[in-house]
């Protein structure tokens, strides 16, 4: 995580939008200024949250991160540990192929760094912004990670690290990443106009599973 101060960025106000759709044509909607969040629902998804459940169960930790090469399809079944279960690496390995592909297409990147995590607390609890161009999370199973739109954010809180109020003019603003969604997010490394979006893990201790991809430009 890499807490970003906004700077004079913060005195460019934009007012942005979220998109929530179920296609994937939707993306190319990230290019646009004014938009911040493009959250897409993927069919038969319930299948991999099944069983994301199920080895959640087990109680068993997985923590992976690697540099997928859009190029390499075996890098992803290479990486993924014996304790994964058969089902269970067969739909990840369609899953950070078809996104890191899309992201891909979307963006020009040649790799993505990915990220494949059992949680069982926050990993992230502070809001903050990532110094990143923009991440896509897709949360398999669980709570997934909470967010505030852009004209929501106290920017005068979230800069001071002393203050520990929550970041937000309205409480009822936090809006959380649902399971089954491939979401991207413009980070703060974007552009000059945006100073990315405030985000945190979620604060529970209930198990979660998320897989995080961000493209890496050469």
């Amino acid at each position: 995580m890499t807490l970003f101060h906004c700077g004079n960025k913060s005195e460019k106000f934009i007012m942005m939008k979220s998109i929530f759709s179920d296609q994937l044509s939707d993306f190319s909607n990230i290019h646009l200024d004014d938009v911040e969040v493009i959250s897409i629902a993927r069919p038969n998804f319930n299948i991999l949250e099944d069983s994301s459940f199920k080895f959640l169960q087990t109680r068993q930790s997985l923590k992976l991160q690697w540099m997928q090469d859009i190029k390499d399809d075996n890098c992803i079944e290479s990486t993924l540990t014996e304790s994964v279960p058969p089902t269970l690496k067969s739909l990840l390995v369609n899953q950070v192929d078809e996104s890191s592909k899309m992201l891909s297409d979307l963006l020009g990147c040649n790799k993505v760094s990915v990220r494949l995590a059992s949680l069982r607390s926050p990993m992230c609890p502070l809001f903050h912004v990532d110094n990143i161009a923009c991440r896509l999370l897709i949360t398999l199973c669980g709570k997934g990670t909470e967010w505030i739109p852009n004209d929501s954010v106290d920017w005068k809180i979230l800069s001071d690290r002393k203050n520990n109020s929550l970041p937000v003019k309205d409480e009822s603003a936090i809006m959380e990443f649902k399971v089954g969604h491939w979401s991207l997010l413009k980070g703060g490394a974007w552009s000059n106009n945006f100073n990315g979006v405030v985000h945190r893990s979620p604060d529970t201790s209930d198990a979660r599973l998320l897989l995080s991809l961000d493209p890496v430009f050469e």
